[in-house]
C-alpha cells in the first residue's frame, strides 16, 4: 500500500468520525474480546483463552465479529446515538477480493430512528466522503456512488432477476422448483427436496439476485427481507390486521455489485430476542465448527431499549469503493496472509 493510498485511508476515517461527531453521536471504543457472543449461525468466530496469571486457570474467550454485544448494552443503559470504528474478526472466512478475516467495521445507532431514517443518514455520509460535483461541466466520475440510491423491496428483487415474487413461494417445494428453473445444481447429497425455506431462499439470493445488482447504475437499499429469515430486526407491520408478517425492517446497501452495509429497525422486545437467542443458540451449537459460548441473560438488555436504527459498514469495502479499486487488499496496509511472519 502506498503513502498515497494510507493518507487516503486515514483521511477517509477522519472524515468519518467529523460526520457522526457533528452530529452528536457518542464515539464508543468497546472490547475486542468477550467471553461470550451473540449467536449467528452464518459466521465463525476466533476462540482463544484468557490465564489467570496466578492459578493458571484458563477461561475461553472469542474476538468479537462485531461490537454490536457491548454497543447494545451502553444504548440500553445511556439511551444516546452512537458509533464506533473497530476491528472485528470472523474465522472460515476467506481472504481476497473483498473478504477478509479481520476487517474494519463502522456501526452507527440512531435513536429515535427507523431504517428509513438510516438510509437518508447513509446518504449523507456518503455525500460527505465523495468529492464535490464538478463545476465545469465536466463528466462526474463519481456518479455511480452519488446518492440519490435506488431503493429496491426483496420481494421485487426476486421477480426483477430470478422471474418470480417471493411472497409467491411460500413453501420450501416452491423454491426448490424455482432454483431448478434457474439452472442451480443440487448437491448429490442433499437435494433440494432436503432444503428448508430460508437456505433455499439464501441459494437464489446469492446465486441470482446478489450477482445482477452490478447493473444496476446507483448503489441500491436492498429492503424489506423476508420474516422467514430470523434476525433482531423489528417486522413490519402486516398489510391486515392480526396477520402474520412477511417482512423484517432492515436492509442492505450493495455498492458496484458489492455488499456493503447492514441495517435494522432494532428489535427492542425483550421475548422476541429472547426466542431469537434459544432458537439460534440451539442451531449455532449444532452446526457450528468453532461453539461459543452465549450470555442467557443478555435478552435483559431490552427490558428497556429505545426505539432505534442500526447500521454496520464494512469500512475496507468502503474505501476501496472510494478510491476506485477493485480489491480491499490494495487499500489494507497489511492485506490478511498466512504464511509465517508479519501479513
Amino acid at each position: 500500500m502506498d503513502l498515497e493510498l494510507l493518507k487516503f485511508r486515514a483521511e477517509t476515517m477522519q472524515k468519518i468520525r467529523a460526520f457522526f461527531i457533528e452530529r452528536k453521536y457518542l464515539e464508543l471504543d468497546t472490547p475486542a474480546l468477550s467471553s461470550s457472543l451473540i449467536p449467528e449461525t452464518c459466521l465463525e468466530v476466533f476462540k482463544t483463552e484468557y490465564v489467570e496469571p496466578w492459578t493458571g486457570e484458563k477461561k475461553d474467550m472469542y474476538l468479537v465479529p462485531s461490537p454490536e454485544i457491548y454497543m447494545k448494552r451502553i444504548i440500553s443503559q445511556h439511551k444516546v446515538s452512537v458509533f464506533q470504528l473497530s476491528k472485528c474478526y470472523r474465522n472460515v472466512e476467506s481472504a481476497g477480493r473483498i473478504h477478509s478475516p479481520e476487517f474494519t467495521m463502522l456501526e452507527y445507532y440512531t435513536m429515535n430512528a427507523s431504517y428509513k431514517e438510516s438510509m437518508a443518514i447513509t446518504e449523507d455520509l456518503f455525500n460527505v466522503l465523495l468529492p464535490p460535483l464538478p463545476t465545469n461541466g465536466e463528466p462526474d466520475p463519481w456518479q455511480h456512488l452519488r446518492p440519490p440510491f435506488t431503493h429496491l423491496s426483496m420481494n421485487d428483487a426476486f421477480k426483477k432477476y430470478a422471474g418470480f415474487y417471493l411472497s409467491e413461494a411460500e413453501t420450501p417445494a416452491e423454491l426448490a422448483e424455482h432454483a431448478r428453473r434457474l439452472g442451480i445444481a443440487e448437491l448429490p447429497d442433499s437435494p433440494f427436496s432436503k432444503w428448508p425455506w430460508d437456505d433455499l431462499y439464501e441459494l437464489i439470493l446469492v446465486q441470482c439476485v446478489e450477482p445482477a445488482l452490478v447493473n444496476e447504475p446507483k448503489p441500491v437499499f436492498l429492503t424489506d427481507y423476508p420474516a422467514k429469515a430470523a434476525c433482531l430486526a423489528k417486522d413490519v407491520p402486516p398489510a391486515k390486521k392480526g396477520g402474520e408478517p412477511l417482512w423484517k425492517e432492515r436492509w442492505e446497501l450493495y455498492a458496484c455489485g458489492t455488499e456493503l452495509a447492514n441495517c435494522y429497525t432494532e428489535e427492542d422486545n425483550p421475548e422476541n430476542v429472547r426466542a431469537y437467542f434459544k432458537t439460534e443458540g440451539r442451531l449455532k451449537n449444532e452446526t457450528a465448527l468453532i461453539p461459543h459460548a452465549t450470555d442467557d441473560e443478555y435478552w435483559t438488555v431490552f427490558k428497556d431499549f429505545p426505539h432505534c436504527s442500526g447500521v454496520a459498514m464494512g469500512v475496507d469495502r468502503l474505501i476501496m469503493l472510494l478510491a476506485g479499486r477493485k480489491s480491499i487488499e490494495s487499500v489494507l496496509p497489511f492485506p490478511f496472509r498466512t504464511q509465517p511472519g508479519c501479513y
